[in-house]
Parts: C-alpha cells; structure tokens; sequence
C-alpha cells in the first residue's frame, strides 16, 4: 500500500478494491483507536488528533460512489502534504490538488476577468501619458520636457511601490 499521507485506502487500512461495509468497519476501528477524547491526557494527544482528520477525510471521500470514483481514476481530491494548518477537506472548495492542469484551467477561467479589468486601466494610463507628454511638449523644450515628465512618472510608480510594500527593499 501507498504512504498514508498520499492514500486514504491506506488511512484506513484497506484495499482499493474493498466495499462500503469493509470501508466502513476499518474507518468505525480507526476512530475507536485515534479518537481524540481517548488521548486527552496523552502526551500524543496533537498526533491522534491530526490522525482523526486525515481519517476523516479519508472516510468522507471513499464513502462517497462519486468522489472515491473520480479519486481512482486520478481525478480525484486528497489532502496535500504537511501538516494539519495545511490540510483541507477533499471534498470541499480548494480540497482538489492544484497541479498544472489545476492551475492552467484557474488561469484560463481568470483571462476574461484579467482582461476587463486591465483594458481600462491601459486606457486610462494611455490617455494620462498622452496628456502629460502632450502638455510637457506645448511647454516647449521638446525632448528635455518629455524626459522630466517620464522622470516623474517613474518616480511617481516607485513611491506608489514603497508605499504599497511591493518595491525592493
């Protein structure tokens, strides 16, 4: 069997190909073994406490027909390495690994939003250059001019940064 932390089967101490009952009697055992009320006074009582959530999640998920069958056929959510902070339920919002697939249908769901928001705002930093250089251009001194005024627009973006907390430090 697989490393616990990368199975539930192995959570629960099953095989992969094993039915709801024997599902059900080895998750009904682990929690006569790891429930955190019988550890109160233990000094292990955080270890058995992190061992009930991952069988938990464990259980939620193969007893589930749809998400044990998704998890099979490797489409299917497990919690992430690492500790309990970092843990989420399989079966809830975010509880799916974010691999590259994960990550590359977030991204491509993000474009159009991406897109309606950064239109404008190149728009409107188009427009106020335009206007900037245009004026700096009616003041006279041609290249002189339009080198102050893109002098201060990049220090304008760098005290923008700083203050932001984004700027090198």
């Amino acid at each position: 069997m697989a490393d616990a932390a990368d199975d539930p089967y192995a959570v629960l101490g099953v095989a992969s190909s094993a039915a709801q009952a024997e599902i059900k009697a080895a998750y009904q055992a682990q929690v006569r073994r790891y429930h955190p009320d019988l550890h109160q006074q233990n000094p292990l009582a955080d270890l058995a406490k992190e061992r009930m959530i991952e069988i938990n999640a464990a259980y939620e998920l193969l007893s589930d027909p749809k998400a044990r069958a998704k998890h099979d056929a490797g489409f299917g959510a497990w919690m992430p390495r690492g500790g309990a902070s970092e843990r989420r339920s399989p079966t809830g919002a975010g509880g799916w690994k974010a691999g590259r697939l994960g990550r590359g249908i977030l991204v491509i769901a993000m474009l159009p939003l991406a897109f309606r928001v950064a239109v404008p705002i190149v728009r409107g930093l188009r427009l106020l250059l335009g206007r900037l250089f245009g004026e700096a251009a009616a003041i006279g001194g041609g290249r002189v001019a339009a080198a102050i005024v893109a002098t201060g627009v990049v220090v304008l973006v760098i005290v923008w940064r700083k203050r932001r907390g984004t700027g090198s430090r």
